[in-house]
């Protein structure tokens, strides 16, 4: 009898053991194809493409100010540490940058680069005027950074990579391999033949590096 008794208790222990490796199967399947699938969509959304996020922003208010106005703000920023999420003299990030120097000039826009992004109209780089934004893809799959155009192919920003508020060349292949579109948020009159602002820049810049 007990010969018996011990069999049935072999057998239900080989039928749980058969169980619960079967679930742990079904569970690790689970788990890979939950992988799978989070691999998949990592990979369809490394492949957001600068026009598909340019089709996002359509056109948005325009302001009346002065570039000229903006351009001087902008170079009493230059030199200012960057820092992600600042918003201070001690420190501050593109977006925050961009919102300073446009509040002081009247302007009020939001705080991060997507927002400011819906303002304005889109204009190509050959009709660049002083005072437009520009912006970019940089580390995330949409508007992560933003500049303002001063001129003569250039644009002020605060930025990671030179860890300050600075001034870059708009061709700079870094920049232009994450260029998305610029945009015109401030309506003026006609350009003057010369650019006495810029040439004003230039200068308190070169007095800067003796």
């Amino acid at each position: 009898m007990w010969r018996v008794v011990i069999l049935v208790l072999c057998i239900i222990m080989f039928q749980g053991l058969s169980i619960a490796s079967s679930k742990a199967h079904t569970k690790k399947q689970r788990v890979e194809t939950v992988k799978k699938k989070g691999a998949k969509k990592s990979v369809i959304s490394k492949s957001v493409s600068i026009e598909s996020i340019s089709a996002k922003y359509g056109e948005g208010k325009t302001f009346q100010a002065d570039p000229d106005g903006i351009r001087l703000t902008a170079m009493s920023f230059y030199s200012t540490p960057y820092r992600f999420g600042g918003t201070s003299p001690n420190g501050l990030d593109c977006s925050a940058f961009v919102q300073k120097v446009f509040r002081a000039n009247g302007i009020y826009l939001p705080r991060d680069s997507r927002s400011q992004a819906r303002y304005g109209y889109k204009v190509s780089l050959s009709e660049l005027k002083p005072g437009d934004l520009l912006f970019f893809k940089t580390y995330r799959n949409d508007i992560s950074h933003v500049g303002i155009y001063i001129g003569d192919g250039k644009m002020i920003h605060a930025t990671t990579r030179g860890g300050e508020v600075l001034i870059s060349r708009i061709n700079d292949p870094y920049y232009r391999k994450r260029f998305v579109f610029a945009k015109r948020i401030i309506e003026y009159g006609e350009k003057p033949e010369e650019d006495i602002i810029y040439k004003i820049i230039v200068e308190s810049l070169e007095r800067g590096t003796d």
